[in-house]
């Protein structure tokens, strides 16, 4: 991609990196799957990990293989900086884990990941620190 021809580096496909899967949700407005499926998306509006939309992929799984992916790119590359390119919600939910967040609370805590914007973490031994979040690319040294 363009990111990665600019760094001069050849880019990986990890399909652990890929959004959660929304089931009956996906392509659909929040008007919309109130209005063909409302208990369900009203159960996921008060706990979106506990309750994902029909068919869709348990935030805590979509978690765990986003969470292991950073630790084996974090692991070939120690030391060094590195950029994943991924998804919001993805993004949103292993946010929450690295930094002690309930998953419950990955919409109320971190409401919006803008297009193209940069997160930076830093990983250090096991452990992370949340450096940026949704700051604009243009921002970003």
């Amino acid at each position: 991609g363009p990111a990665a021809a600019a760094a001069g580096v050849e880019p990986r496909v990890d399909a652990r990196l890929r959004e959660l899967d929304f089931g009956a949700g996906e392509g659909l407005t929040s008007a919309e799957m109130h209005a063909r499926f409302p208990e369900a998306r009203g159960a996921f509006e008060r706990d979106p990990a506990a309750h994902p939309l029909p068919g869709g992929e348990d935030p805590y799984a979509a978690a765990d293989r986003f969470i292991a992916a950073l630790h084996d790119i974090s692991g070939k590359h120690p030391g060094a900086r590195v950029l994943v390119v991924a998804h919001t919600t993805a993004i949103r939910l292993a946010l929450c884990r690295l930094i002690g967040v309930p998953l419950a609370e990955y919409r109320r805590t971190f409401p919006r990941l803008d297009n193209c914007a940069v997160t930076e973490l830093r990983a250090d031994a096991g452990r992370a620190a949340l450096l940026r979040y949704n700051c604009p690319i243009g921002a970003v040294r």
